[in-house]
């Protein structure tokens, strides 16, 4: 899971490189941007029952993509991709990833920063695999789900910010709807 935090990093980092240049040099340019893409990594945590009989691990790294734009300063929509790594609970193993479409909501404070709130829908998809003695209902579910969160970001160049999320998603598993947290920190880049 490290190797493709990595490379998504480093992949960030090449596509930052131009972006970075061009703010330096091109005075000239507007302030104002449109759109943003981004990658962040960060640790996810899994809000599921654990037995005391098995190991118990509810957080493991995670990863997501995103790209937005905005309407105006205050508000915006972003579409993601989050893969939240893989757990071991009661006996079983749990992944799951998910595509999200949310409104953001922010302030901008001065001309580099801002902080925001969002909310939309997950389309997820979990997967439950265990041994015929543990005690977690196993399977595959997919399925339409709720998220929310809150974040900030902080310009290095006007095209290049850093990045922190928190973000909690509503996703179906094979015993019920369970949420899944994630906090993470990236790379995001304005045009």
């Amino acid at each position: 899971m490290s190797k493709r935090i990595t490379l998504a990093l480093a992949l960030a980092s090449m596509a930052a490189a131009p972006a970075f240049a061009q703010s330096i040099f091109d005075s000239q340019r507007s302030d104002r941007t449109f759109g943003h893409i981004g990658v962040s990594g960060g640790q996810s945590k899994f809000r599921t029952d654990c037995s005391s009989l098995f190991d118990c691990d509810k957080k493991d790294t995670a990863w997501k993509v995103y790209a937005g734009g905005s309407v105006n300063d205050i508000l915006g929509f972003e579409a993601g991709y989050t893969d939240f790594g893989k757990i071991r609970a009661s006996g079983g193993d749990t992944k799951a990833w998910g595509g999200s479409l949310s409104l953001l909501a922010g302030i901008p404070i001065g001309d580099r920063a801002n902080i925001f709130a969002k909310g939309g829908g997950v389309y997820g998809k979990t997967d439950v695999r265990a041994s015929t003695t543990a005690l977690v209902q196993q399977g595959d579910r997919t399925g339409w789900g709720t998220t929310w969160g809150f974040g900030g970001a902080l310009g290095i160049t006007r095209n290049v910010q850093v990045r922190l999320d928190w973000d909690r998603y509503k996703l179906d598993f094979a015993g019920g709807r369970r949420d899944v947290d994630l906090l993470s920190a990236g790379v995001q880049l304005r045009f």
